[in-house]
């Protein structure tokens, strides 16, 4: 399906839930899958990169069934053999790919990886390098990948910090599953700073819920070590999955780029969650955006009119919020003076080449955009035009550009929007539902 953005702008009113967080429902199946028993999962995603997650598990003999429209049942094991030596096909979704390489570990007879990811040549070489440390060999190739637990050794490992935490969350849940018979702690060295820490909190979080325990040391330069006990046995959970900040943080700029008065509310937010894409709301409101939250009501209310509380451009460090790249990349485009947005360079080796493809896409709406390294330099437009819009199959990037060409002067077009079901599977539901001028097209 296709979406055509059309024009003038309408006002924007209403009230929205986000989806459960991606991040949060990758994590909380394959945890639930890998512990004895019948776990129950509320709210999660249940679209995109996660039904590749539920695949594989179920490929793996664990039930999932639904209980009703919000929550699932997970028969988890602890044991695992896989008799179809067929390859695993992943797609292009980078956590379930990293965190199965790892857990082929424990898998009799490993397993064969195949997808977009590896096609697209996505980084998974550090993490099978530093799997070698606990006994497997791999076979890559430019289409696919083995790799099994050849030997039972349990060295400490080190992996570079600065390319993927996928990696590390890897590790973590592999190291204190895995059974060692000279050793009962495996040392994790992280020999550069860390990207998206957030998402190792999530996983270390995550990991408690389900009864393991994880010691984090911090060294001097944002170094880390782990120090992870082995053999841990999980426990199953009954575990509410928290909504999204980086799914809500779309439909926050699109009330605050309205050049209208707007206003909508966005409830289930908890701000006692530790997701790194919060911090979005601080961001706007330090760029002039008007929001109240309501964090006893977990909700906040967002006031559109840009004319009326106009943004000003800023610096942000996006090393910890990747995922909110794109969608800080347009509200530049409408933020008064400069924006600039660094320490970005892993985000070339996402869904897409995010830093490439957004200054691509501003480009062609009239955007100057000066492209760096490890982001971009963005600066303020009056004439923001429509455009035919390339998401590359990043479902970020697609929300992105459509939030852009909701205040363009011109319409817009956009190919293949079930791309976005991949994080926030109603968006257009809920931009319809708030009074946006758009309309799907075949």
């Amino acid at each position: 399906m296709n979406l055509k953005i059309k024009v003038p702008a309408n006002p924007i009113k209403g009230t929205i839930i986000p989806p459960g967080s991606k991040s949060y429902s990758h994590r909380a199946f394959i945890l639930a899958g890998i512990t004895e028993g019948a776990s129950v999962l509320k709210n999660p995603l249940i679209s995109g990169d996660v039904i590749v997650t539920i695949k594989i598990l179920k490929s793996l003999g664990v039930k999932i069934a639904k209980i009703n429209e919000n929550s699932l049942v997970v028969s988890g094991l602890m044991n695992f053999s896989f008799d179809n030596r067929k390859p695993v096909d992943c797609k292009n979704s980078g956590t379930t790919l990293r965190i199965f390489t790892a857990l082929s570990l424990l898998i009799q007879g490993g397993l064969r990886f195949k997808g977009e990811f590896i096609k697209r040549k996505r980084p998974i070489l550090p993490l099978l390098e530093a799997l070698t440390n606990l006994g497997a060999q791999y076979q890559l190739s430019e289409e696919e990948f083995f790799i099994e637990r050849k030997e039972k050794i349990c060295k400490s490992i080190e992996i570079k910090g600065d390319i993927s935490s996928q990696f590390i969350t890897a590790l973590i849940i592999l190291c204190a599953l895995l059974k060692c018979d000279k050793t009962n702690i495996i040392e994790l060295k992280i020999t550069t700073p860390l990207v998206s820490y957030p998402y190792i909190k999530i996983t270390l979080n995550l990991l408690e819920k389900f009864g393991i325990n994880i010691i984090e040391k911090k060294e001097k330069d944002k170094i880390l070590k782990y120090f992870i006990q082995t053999g841990q046995v999980s426990r199953t959970q009954i575990y509410e999955i928290p909504a999204d900040f980086s799914s809500a943080a779309f439909i926050i700029a699109a009330t605050v780029l309205s050049p209208n008065d707007s206003q909508i509310s966005i409830n289930n937010l908890d701000f006692q969650d530790i997701q790194g894409d919060k911090i979005i709301i601080d961001i706007l409101k330090k760029m002039g955006a008007k929001i109240d939250i309501f964090e006893k009501e977990k909700k906040i209310v967002v006031y559109g009119n840009i004319n009326k509380y106009p943004l000003k451009g800023r610096e942000i460090d996006c090393s910890d919020i990747p995922d909110l790249f794109p969608i800080l990349s347009v509200l530049g485009a409408y933020a008064e003076g400069k924006t600039v947005l660094y320490n970005a360079s892993n985000l070339r080796f996402k869904e897409s080449n995010r830093i490439l493809v957004m200054a691509r896409e501003l480009k062609k709406k009239g955007v100057r955009i000066i492209e760096k390294n490890d982001g971009i330099e963005i600066y303020h437009c009056d004439n923001i035009i429509g455009s035919s819009i390339n998401h590359e199959n990043d479902h970020r990037i697609a929300m992105a550009c459509i939030v852009a060409s909701l205040y363009s002067t011109t319409q817009s077009i956009i190919n293949d929007i079930e791309i976005i079901k991949d994080s926030y599977p109603n968006f257009i539901e809920d931009l319809e539902k708030l009074g946006t001028n758009i309309e799907k097209i075949t």
